[in-house]
């Protein structure tokens, strides 16, 4: 049997179980008119058809009574009912009864036969109860025996009724509080005594005068009309209160929040809805739905909500569809709108209770409600981008460092056994965002991404900067640290397609293990970069953190910091080294190198402090104060040796500054010395970098009338052809050549083609590093043009290089 087929026959097996309520309902009050019989012989004639258009007119004078959880009407046919009673035949007055239910039901509210049927068996059960109760108190004429016995039977017909009227209920599967239950009691308690007591006089009145029954009747009319004025405007002070209550508690709303539910429950119950749908368009087109009803709020998505959605969605407009006192379903919906655009719609479905359905004024409510909702939504949405973009790398999606931090504690928290972390840089990012752009370089990453998703799902995953990530496992699931580390670069490093580029995807690995390497998230990750910084100098790792980095990492750290000081300071000198033609021996120009002693740090050679410069984007200041110095001592040096000028080195990325060369004429400017006393010397990673621009700048330079040198030619990308199509004016070839010439033919072999093609170039070769004589002997023979070393003179700082200059010029006369 399926499940479908299955909750047809529970549905109907309930309502006929209904209905037998109901039937039985109709037999017992057809039984008691009739087994009951007039008590009284009133001294007017009262004709009983009149009993019909009175019970219709009766029946729609109801006084209603709102619950939180329901309603409760009372209709004014208490009045007809106790002049049935006393003065009709039971029969008959039964017939009226049904009759004018039949009008009611069938004519007017166009119920369902289930209801129908119930109120027919109500009516003929009042009828019943009441009849009897009055048979039972025989008199003379209405008097306090006659209002006790009408107030018990109202009290007794209106209890059985609401008491059925719940087992029906529940019968058909609806559930009921126990104050449910026992409120409406209360309210047939108090009613039944006043309507037994207006009867009771009305007719009073009537027995002594009848046209007394005209003036009953306008006054019972303009009672109704002025309680149903005073109850409208009491309910919309209420509502009033409740939406200025409901706004002022209003938070930023988040589908996802627990605290959802139990905003859209109270929404619901503002609107007195027996259930609310909340339907937010996702970013995909989607529709997400959150449902309060009176039994309970759940995450629901179904078919009819869609529609509804889609339906005001298209609008635009609120719509309200169905009657809510006719028993068909009736709905209130109104679109969602913020600065944005649509966010969704609001739906309200029937009323609570039967009093009432929506009307207009709850459609204004719905929009209000609405409107709030959508603002707090739209707030709740910008503090949740506000606290991703705080959280998640932007590019990849990933926690970023601060994000990564709080898992791994959380990780470590939960794993006091041991956490494994692995610090990963992608060497090849940074190389194909300088040469492909960087887009493709941003699709360089998230192909990392995907690739350490897929090679440890269960991990923590995170970006910490740059072309960093942290891959954290618990170590109950991860090798020892070197096996994770390399576990992870067999998985992610190989060739990439980025697109219409091919690339390959190179890692350098740090790892640390906690808590033998640290117990906070913070020192894991810097201790684990620290170890994936030594690892770009082993072949990408994995290095495995040892101490000994802690205090590398810090001498770095205070150096970069003193180095920062010292040039806002003055406190970098310039040390000088002269250059000796091979064939005239007087002194053709002398090379400026930076050197620093710090007070504490002691002295600092420029191998240490130059890279950390160039890492900590200090090299512009850097040069331009070695630039400085130079410029002035070698005008200071011009009137001992003239024509003696001075080289300067200069870093790929400060040639490349759009600003530098200005800054190379300012300087030459200020200083008041020929431009062409200034040589700069760069290195072949100029040309690397960014082989147009190194030569635009160049060109630039070359055109100040300042000369350019290639400094250690032959150890990085070395090609004699990139000098074919670059302004330089000499190369220098590397102490490491000049060191093995006596020894190492290759070496010598790699001078004599480095003079050959220079010479054929229209360029000067000078060899730095001669320390021998031989090795002077030799370059000469090569044909090498100047050299600079030990041989000749240690560097020395300006005052010292001015004399030695002063005593070489004269010694040389």
């Amino acid at each position: 049997m399926s499940t479908t087929g299955g909750a047809t026959e529970v549905g109907t097996a309930r309502r006929a179980c209904a209905v037998a309520i109901s039937v039985g309902l109709l037999a017992i009050g057809v039984a008691l008119a009739l087994a009951s019989h007039v008590p009284y012989d009133p001294p007017f004639f009262f004709p009983a058809l009149l009993l019909l258009p009175l019970y219709v007119i009766a029946s729609r004078t109801a006084l209603d009574f709102e619950f939180r959880q329901g309603s409760l009407s009372m209709t004014l046919t208490h009045l007809p009912l106790a002049l049935g009673a006393l003065v009709v035949a039971p029969g008959l007055h039964l017939a009226m009864r049904l009759g004018a239910v039949l009008v009611d039901s069938v004519l007017r509210r166009r119920l369902s036969p289930m209801k129908v049927a119930y109120n027919a068996g109500a009516a003929a059960l009042e009828v019943g109860i009441v009849a009897v109760a009055v048979g039972a108190a025989s008199g003379d004429g209405p008097g306090p025996v006659l209002w006790i016995a009408l107030s018990l039977g109202f009290l007794l017909s209106d209890t059985v009724q609401v008491l059925s009227l719940q087992l029906v209920l529940v019968v058909l599967g609806q559930r009921l509080t126990r104050k449910e239950v026992l409120q409406p009691l209360t309210v047939v308690a108090f009613t039944t005594t006043v309507f037994a007591a207006a009867a009771t006089v009305a007719l009073s009145a009537a027995w002594t005068d009848p046209s007394s029954l005209l003036v009953t009747l306008i006054l019972v009319v303009g009672l109704n009309i002025a309680y149903r004025g005073y109850r409208h405007q009491a309910a919309r002070e209420q509502r009033t209160e409740s939406l200025h209550a409901f706004v002022k508690r209003l938070a930023p709303f988040d589908m996802a929040d627990p605290q959802a539910p139990v905003v859209l429950e109270q929404v619901r119950e503002l609107l007195h809805s027996r259930r609310l749908d909340l339907a937010l368009c996702t970013p995909k087109g989607q529709w997400q739905h959150l449902v309060a009803t009176d039994e309970a709020s759940r995450h629901v998505e179904t078919r009819d909500l869609f529609d509804v959605a889609q339906e005001v969605a298209s609008s635009g407009a609120p719509s309200l569809a169905g009657r809510g006192r006719s028993g068909e379903s009736q709905r209130m919906a109104t679109p969602l709108i913020a600065s944005t655009g649509l966010l969704g719609v609001l739906t309200a479905q029937d009323r609570l209770g039967t009093v009432r359905g929506f009307d207009m004024s709850d459609l204004r409510l719905l929009e209000t409600v609405g409107a709030e909702l959508a603002t707090a939504i739209e707030r709740g949405r910008l503090l949740a981008d506000l606290e991703r973009a705080a959280t998640t790398d932007p590019l990849t999606g990933l926690p970023n460092l601060s994000e990564t931090t709080r898992r791994l504690a959380a990780l470590l928290e939960e794993n006091p056994e041991g956490v494994v972390l692995a610090a990963v840089a992608v060497d090849s990012f940074r190389e194909v965002n300088d040469t492909l752009g960087h887009q493709v370089g941003d699709e360089l990453l998230l192909e990392v991404t995907a690739r350490l998703h897929r090679a440890l799902p269960e991990a923590v995953l995170g970006r910490i900067g740059g072309g960093r990530f942290a891959v954290a496992a618990p170590a109950t699931q991860a090798a020892e640290p070197e096996m994770f580390g390399l576990g992870l670069r067999a998985q992610v490093e190989g060739s990439a397609q980025i697109g219409a580029v091919g690339t390959h995807v190179r890692l350098s690995v740090g790892c640390v293990r906690a808590p033998e390497h640290g117990a906070e998230a913070a020192t894991l990750i810097r201790r684990a970069e620290t170890a994936m910084y030594s690892a770009r100098h082993a072949n990408g790792g994995p290095v495995l953190w040892e101490p000994a980095y802690e205090v590398k990492g810090q001498r770095k750290l205070a150096v970069v910091t003193a180095l920062r000081e010292a040039l806002s300071g003055g406190a970098i000198g310039v040390a000088f080294q002269p250059k000796v033609d091979m064939t005239t021996g007087r002194v053709s120009g002398v090379e400026a190198l930076a050197r620093w002693t710090h007070p504490a740090l002691g002295a600092i050679a420029p191998d240490e402090f130059i890279p950390l410069a160039e890492a900590s984007g200090l090299m512009g200041p850097l040069t331009a104060s070695v630039l400085r110095q130079s410029l002035t001592a070698c005008k200071g040096w011009q009137r001992r040796a003239a024509r003696v000028g001075v080289a300067v080195n200069v870093s790929a990325d400060t040639v490349l500054d759009p600003g530098f060369v200005t800054q190379v004429a300012s300087l030459l400017n200020a200083v008041g010395i020929a431009p062409d006393l200034l040589t700069l010397e760069l290195t072949e990673g100029v040309v690397v970098s960014d082989a147009a621009l190194a030569v635009v700048r160049m060109s630039e330079l070359h055109a100040l009338g300042v000369k350019l040198s290639v400094d250690d030619f032959g150890t990085g990308y070395s090609s004699l052809t990139y000098l074919k199509g670059l302004p330089v004016d000499e190369v220098k070839i590397d102490k490491g050549f000049v060191d093995g010439l006596s020894y190492d033919p290759a070496d010598r072999a790699v001078v004599r083609a480095v003079v050959d093609i220079a010479h054929t170039l229209g360029l000067r070769v000078v060899a730095e590093g001669v320390e021998q004589e031989g090795q002077e002997g030799i370059l000469r023979g090569l044909g090498v043009d100047e050299v600079q070393g030990y041989l000749h003179a240690r560097p020395m700082p300006a005052l010292e290089m001015g004399s030695w200059l002063r005593r070489r010029e004269a010694a040389r006369l």
